[in-house]
């Protein structure tokens, strides 16, 4: 398990899935109702509020996510998608396995979205219902909600407990492993947000296996701030926590100094980030791995430096873990605990079982040599049933064989180990975010003073990556970055807010009339960002 290689007698860039290791033949409902029997009296959940840390046990859990679901057939039915737009909260796991009972769907929405992304969201999915907390500033949406969506249908989340307080419970519905549980939305190139669609199964075995490669169990204490809004927190963190009986540590957005003292006041086992996060918390002053007893740090969205990996082992006396995956398949690769600081820091692991990933030609689509560099292609039972309502998008993505098009250029060694080269689509991470160029270009094409403009991803010691902006602007016109980041700001979250500009006579141009976006990035190497 977790040691595919490419057959040495062919040697293509190939690896067969391993099909041996079982997956969880079960919805994330009848899991949750499992770990309540196996483990009731164990925390299953566990947050701050008012300054006081507050905890529910895997019996409560199911308790109160069965009132929510019985909340929510009373407004909705089977099927219908239920919108969560907030910062990570208790109430938004309530809701998420509420959903999962009564045969709901998830459609989680970032907290930085402007009314424009929005809007899209709610047109695409038609939620039956929109659940608003606050964002990441602590500011609430809830106003907002109301303005998007039919009257009667917004609520605000953080009143959840009240708002279900007396509802008569209902029978819960017949809920299939096939059935679709989550929307989530993943920007593209042509400048729109999709909607992954993942079924139950799909959801809970890709969780599953991420902790399964971690060496998980019932006795772990995760303490993860990754957005409730991302894969990464609505399934492998909340689901992966479920699918082993572990507990989960919530924390409303990530805070060095509240990080650490949840480490200490939960006792963590298991912690987890972006690598901007890891890095902020060894520069904290407060920061005394000693204290701890962590069995591993999980980390992905970005490439995690080979320093800090040393510097944790080390400290931690632990593995750092990396994982590769996406919306549309949130476990292909994977590193494991036996794994070198090495392999953690220059490769993205080795396949999950069940997954065949290959090496595809970017041209015509021919499986490559070992070590050659091409389309990273995955298939296997967690790859998503295809983007909601949106035909054409996924016909692009995944192919009639059944093999996801990752969009990321990568290559396989003779050990089976996957290294990532760069990326077909351009996409910008910053801090774990994935931004794509086309969505931004779009709408700032919408500003009067623009010609034309490429939008490129730049380093940044901090985030890994920030957005930069070259423009040729109309005669007359001077580059006013201040002005232009505000303009940016009223369609555009704030994490694709460009922070560096340049304005230029003329863009660099391929035969073809193409911008030379890799000569457009040199461009920015004396450009400071904002």
């Amino acid at each position: 398990m977790f040691d595919g290689k490419p057959d040495p007698a062919t040697g293509l860039a190939h690896i067969a899935a391993d099909t041996g290791f079982p997956l969880l033949d079960m919805t994330i409902g009848d899991c949750l109702r499992e770990k309540a029997v196996r483990f009731g009296t164990r925390d299953a959940l566990i947050w701050r509020h008012d300054g006081e840390l507050r905890r529910l046990t895997y019996a409560q859990l199911l308790d109160r996510a069965e009132l929510v679901a019985s909340w929510l057939l009373e407004r909705a039915k089977p099927g219908d998608r239920i919108g969560i737009w907030s910062r990570n909260s208790a109430e938004w796991v309530l809701v998420e396995y509420a959903c999962a009972l009564a045969g709901m769907v998830v459609a989680g929405w970032n907290a930085a979205w402007s009314e424009r992304e929005c809007e899209h969201a709610r047109d695409l999915t038609e939620p039956a219902l929109l659940l608003s907390g606050y964002d990441t500033r602590g500011v609430s949406l809830m106003e907002r909600a109301e303005a998007l969506m039919p009257s009667g249908t917004a609520f605000h989340l953080e009143e959840l407990f009240a708002l279900v307080e007396g509802t008569e419970r209902r029978k819960m519905p017949e809920v299939a492993v096939a059935d679709l549980f989550l929307i989530q939305f993943t920007s593209g190139t042509t400048g729109r947000s999709k909607g992954a669609a993942l079924t139950h199964f799909q959801a809970l075995n890709a969780a599953y296996l991420r902790s399964v490669a971690a060496e998980f169990d019932e006795t772990d204490v995760w303490l993860n701030a990754a957005p409730l809004n991302h894969v990464g927190g609505a399934l492998s963190v909340v689901l992966g926590c479920l699918a082993v009986g572990s507990c989960y540590v919530l924390m409303h957005r990530f805070d060095t100094t509240e990080y650490l003292r949840m480490m200490r006041e939960t006792g963590a086992t298991r912690i987890g980030g972006v690598p901007t996060m890891l890095i902020a918390l060894c520069e904290h002053p407060d920061w005394r791995p000693q204290d701890f007893r962590i069995r591993s740090i999980g980390s992905g969205g970005a490439a995690v430096p080979k320093p800090l990996i040393e510097r944790l082992n080390r400290e931690f006396g632990a593995p750092v873990l990396v994982v590769f995956g996406q919306s549309e398949s949130v476990m292909i690769t994977t590193s494991v605990p036996i794994d070198s600081p090495e392999i953690a820091a220059e490769t993205s692991g080795r396949t999950a079982p069940h997954v065949e990933l290959k090496i595809c030609d970017v041209a015509n689509g021919a499986t490559l040599k070992v070590g050659e560099v091409g389309e990273v292609c995955a298939r296997s039972p967690m790859v998503m049933n295809g983007y909601f309502r949106q035909p054409e998008a996924t016909a692009k993505t995944i192919d009639g064989d059944g093999f996801l098009h990752t969009g990321d250029l990568g290559s396989l060694d003779a050990e089976g180990y996957l290294r990532i080269h760069g990326r077909t689509r351009e996409v910008i991470i910053r801090g774990g975010e994935n931004i794509y160029p086309a969505e931004i270009e779009d709408y700032l094409l919408e500003h009067p003073d623009v010609v034309s403009l490429a939008v490129v991803g730049v380093p940044d010691e901090r985030w890994g990556q920030t957005v930069a902006c070259a423009a040729v602007l109309r005669e007359g016109a001077s580059l006013d970055p201040a002005a232009m980041e505000a303009f940016a700001a009223q369609g555009l979250a704030h994490f694709k807010i460009p922070r560096a500009w340049l304005a230029l006579e003329n863009f660099p141009m391929t035969a073809s009339g193409k911008i030379r976006k890799v000569e457009v990035e040199g461009m920015f190497a004396a450009v400071p960002a904002r």
